[in-house]
């Protein structure tokens, strides 16, 4: 290991630290008499409970058939079955492994590759996946901020009058490629993304509309699910929370997420979503409940869900005789 890559070891081992005491801080200010937050924990209704389970349940599985429908789209041919069980087990090594990001995302690039992807169209899935829930995450959250705001639906109704015409008088663009692949050549790293970028977009054209609006669709239900269950819990703590309030402090807590400080976010999500809701006007003990809640459902309760879909995965690589992606170096 060279000095560039220790001091980068280091450096990423200081933010861990500091990430976790800042948020074991937080959430110690905010964190009530403990009998207060079981109190509350035993009057939560088994009703709306069970509908939180289901709701985290159905936003795992969205994210599974989202992964199908590109898969699909891509041209692999893979089961539900096998990309249910291959989402989860994804999902639950980048919650608990160092860097898991980068670990869960080698690893489904691996089982992509071995159940028939070309390394091309893997490398095309796993990035598409995060900018088409990316996109979907910011489109709801457009959605909803006209929604609580309907006076400003006149901003996206303007623009388009204005950039309609315009994108139909526009002259046609001509690029000098060969000026553009000169420049890049300066810089090697961005002349290979670049390249990497263009053979997803060429990948990409030749996906069915129709699979792209599916792919999409479900995108979008990872997310609303997922918000369901936040509101769900909330409702079973008996929370009178505003949706739009709920709604405002999710999508706070999941840009937040997107910075990867902790495995699967554990300690920051936590303490920024106590914070937000404390802000919204929940006492501190039902804050507490429903951020314990909330994590309980969504992302503890899977866990088990990602090491039965390993499990069921390796079942099947040991039948065929292929090794592990987890051991593969």
């Amino acid at each position: 290991m060279d000095a560039r890559a220790k001091r980068r070891k280091w450096l990423r081992g200081v933010v861990l630290v500091a990430s976790l005491v800042g948020a074991a801080v937080l959430v110690r200010r905010q964190f009530p008499d403990p009998v207060s937050v079981l109190g509350l924990m035993r009057a939560v209704d088994p009703g709306w409970a069970s509908l939180a389970v289901l709701a985290g349940l159905i936003s795992q599985l969205s994210f599974a058939l989202q992964q199908h429908g590109l898969l699909r789209g891509f041209g692999v041919p893979i089961g539900r079955a096998d990309t249910v069980a291959l989402t989860s087990a994804g999902n639950a090594v980048s919650a608990v492994a160092p860097a898991g990001a980068v670990v869960s995302a080698a690893y489904t690039f691996r089982q992509y590759v071995a159940r028939g992807a070309t390394p091309a169209a893997a490398a095309a899935v796993t990035v598409l996946s995060g900018v088409v829930s990316a996109l979907a995450l910011v489109t709801l959250a457009a959605g909803g901020f006209l929604a609580a705001a309907p006076a400003l639906l006149w901003v996206p109704v303007t623009a388009l009058a204005v950039m309609v015409p315009l994108a139909r008088a526009r002259p046609a663009l001509s690029f000098d490629r060969a000026r553009i692949k000169r420049r890049l050549a300066r810089w090697p790293r961005v002349a290979r993304f670049a390249a990497s970028l263009a053979r997803m977009v060429t990948m990409g054209r030749g996906v069915p509309g129709r699979d792209w609006a599916t792919v999409f669709a479900f995108a979008a239900g990872k997310w609303v699910f997922d918000l369901a269950c936040l509101m769900l819990i909330a409702a079973a703590f008996g929370a009178e929370l505003r949706w739009e309030h709920l709604a405002g402090v999710y999508l706070s807590v999941q840009v937040i997420r997107q910075i990867p400080l902790t495995p699967g976010g554990i300690g920051v999500i936590e303490a920024s979503l106590l914070a937000g809701l404390v802000t919204a006007g929940a006492p501190a003990a039902l804050a507490v409940g429903i951020v314990l809640g909330y994590r309980l459902v969504s992302f503890w309760s899977m866990l088990p869900v990602g090491l039965a879909g390993y499990l069921y995965l390796r079942a099947g690589e040991r039948a065929a005789g292929r090794k592990d992606p987890l051991s593969v170096r």
